[in-house]
């Protein structure tokens, strides 16, 4: 068995009409190439050369440029590599990379060389998958008269999973016999083409963000965050003073290099030129004199005439309006790098208390248990003695990040009373997206009793332990009560959930629903979490017998931080 790395190179549409030497490839990332970054990548991974399968006609230059690199000796054409697929032995793996979905931390194709070995033997892409602003989308339904049915929120990641790109795609080349005709120049067809030929894949989502290269907007904002994130800036006006790696690169003492910017080899800058970083200067690049470059980036062997200004563009071939101004193009495509996107994932800025948190609740639980032991077994045989079913009921809940879990409480209702619900519904007392009765008849007798006391929740000592739930924090609910709003689902899941909560311990008037409370006070807990808001809760739970009555919010949460939230 042998996995054959693979980069498919193309030329977007911000490249204009460039000679055939240009490519996405050939393009700058960070200090080097893409083509040079995935050569590497792939090589550590596959311990082969790449074999580079170009979408569009070359010339000898280019073939020059991919050779200096060590990628291959050669590229191949479409028809030449379909010709190439029926060389390779059934048992063969083909690795197939495309850069136009490229992610913000480079290609890592490790997700899906694990397990080879398995059988059967299927497809495996790696994909980048859709993002809205704000995280959700809304889709309006209609009934089969017109009338608007209801709107439905989707979250991304969660109900929301619309493939946007596919950045690899790991094929056994046995599945390729099944067509003659797959399209190889791109990976989001290529995919459709083996589901529809009944070939077996698995997709693999990427996280962080992911930069679509097709656009001239993506290659700027991947370059800029390399340089922002990795590189140390260079701003200097003298030669002798450039980083000793730089070959054959001269810069006039008259230019002006202000914030991070990159240079590869043998780059040329003239008198008066600025350049403003980020940017990024391909090898053999020559900036005439009075040349101004901000935040671009230029591609290897580009001539900037006298007087040419560069702002927020990829260059790749000479300019001929000296003095003239090259504007961003019009290149269209999905973005798959929105701003959404890159932040989409990040961590909360917050102290180090959720992880001290987090330790000794663990350890705080796993005490509990051996010391409650025994009370646990007496309800565990008084819940099987008194109905049929088994004696805890897991609920799958929505964790911290939105991470399902089981959550575990005794069962205090009749076996199937998650069916019954549904015909419940129009007597439920009250609002938002939870259900309540006073005699919800689904309820067994011994579980009253265990719901008066809170002793069903006792289980959930478990979940603690095993570091999916907090002795303190937001409810644990699952995704159906979540999707109602927005901000409180984000903040409500940047935490772990907890047995008790600020909500359970001060909220009131609850016979006429108290759904807005509960928004409230779970955004108000995120927003002042701290180990004597945990302590005064705990102690608050057990003054409210497990919260049948209330507290004041100002006994927990002091006025001077509630101004401040």
């Amino acid at each position: 068995m042998t996995i054959f790395p693979i980069i498919i190179d193309s030329k977007p549409a911000y490249l204009g009409e460039a000679d055939g030497s240009i490519s996405l490839a050939l393009l700058p990332y960070g200090q080097t190439t893409l083509l040079a970054h995935l050569s590497e990548r792939l090589l550590a991974a596959t311990r082969r050369r790449v074999l580079v399968l170009r979408t569009f006609d070359a010339d000898h230059h280019y073939e020059e440029a991919i050779a200096a690199v060590g990628a291959s000796d050669a590229s191949m054409g479409i028809e030449q590599f379909t010709a190439r697929v029926a060389t390779f032995e059934p048992s063969d793996w083909l690795l197939l990379v495309d850069p136009r979905c490229f992610p913000g931390e480079g290609v890592d194709p490790s997700p899906l060389l694990e397990g080879l070995s398995e059988t059967p033997r299927i497809a495996r892409h790696l994909v980048a998958l859709d993002w809205n602003s704000g995280g959700t989308n809304e889709r309006v339904e209609f009934d089969a008269h017109g009338h608007v049915r209801r709107v439905q929120r989707y979250y991304d990641g969660v109900t929301w999973t619309v493939t946007a790109g596919v950045s690899c795609s790991l094929v056994p080349v046995s599945s390729l016999s099944m067509s003659t005709t797959l399209p190889f120049e791109s990976l989001m067809a290529f995919r459709r083409e083996l589901a529809s030929q009944a070939a077996p894949s698995r997709d693999v989502p990427m996280s962080g963000p992911v930069f679509d290269l097709r656009t001239e907007r993506g290659l700027l904002r991947l370059n800029e965050r390399i340089l922002l994130q990795h590189m140390s800036p260079v701003a200097t006006r003298q030669q002798h003073a450039l980083p000793a790696h730089l070959k054959g690169t001269r810069i006039h003492p008259s230019a002006r290099l202000m914030g991070p910017v990159v240079m590869h080899d043998d780059v040329v800058i003239d008198e008066d030129v600025t350049v403003i970083g980020p940017t990024v200067i391909g090898a053999r690049s020559h900036l005439h004199r009075g040349a101004v470059v901000a935040q671009s980036v230029v591609a290897a062997g580009t001539i900037l005439p006298p007087g040419t200004v560069v702002r927020h563009r990829v260059v790749s071939d000479p300019l001929q309006n000296p003095g003239g101004q090259a504007h961003p193009s019009d290149s269209q495509g999905h973005d798959t790098d929105a701003e959404a996107v890159e932040l989409h994932g990040e961590a909360r800025a917050h102290s180090a208390y959720p992880v001290i948190k987090e330790t000794i609740e663990a350890v705080l639980a796993g005490v509990s248990l051996v010391i409650l032991t025994p009370l646990m077994l007496l309800i565990a045989a008084l819940v099987k003695i008194e109905s049929r079913g088994p004696v805890f009921y897991g609920d799958p809940r929505e964790a911290k990040n939105g991470k399902l879990f089981r959550c575990y409480k005794f069962r205090t209702m009749f076996v199937g009373a998650d069916a019954v619900q549904r015909d419940l519904m129009g007597t439920n007392q009250v609002d938002g997206p939870q259900f309540k009765l006073d005699r919800d008849p689904r309820v067994t007798r011994l579980g009253r009793w265990l719901r008066t006391l809170s002793l069903d929740e006792l289980p959930q000592l478990i979940n603690v332990a095993l570091r999916q739930m907090s002795l303190v924090g937001p409810r644990p609910s699952p995704f159906r009560e979540n999707q109602m709003c927005v901000p409180w689902r984000e903040a409500r899941l940047s935490v772990r959930p907890g047995i008790t909560g600020l909500w359970q311990v001060c909220r009131h008037n609850r016979a006429s629903g108290d759904f807005q409370q509960w928004i409230y006070y779970d955004i108000k807990y995120v927003r002042n979490m701290s180990f004597w808001v945990d302590l005064k809760i705990l102690i608050a739970t057990v003054l409210t017998l497990g919260g049948k009555g209330h507290v004041p919010l100002s006994w927990i949460i002091s006025s001077h931080s509630r101004e401040h939230v």
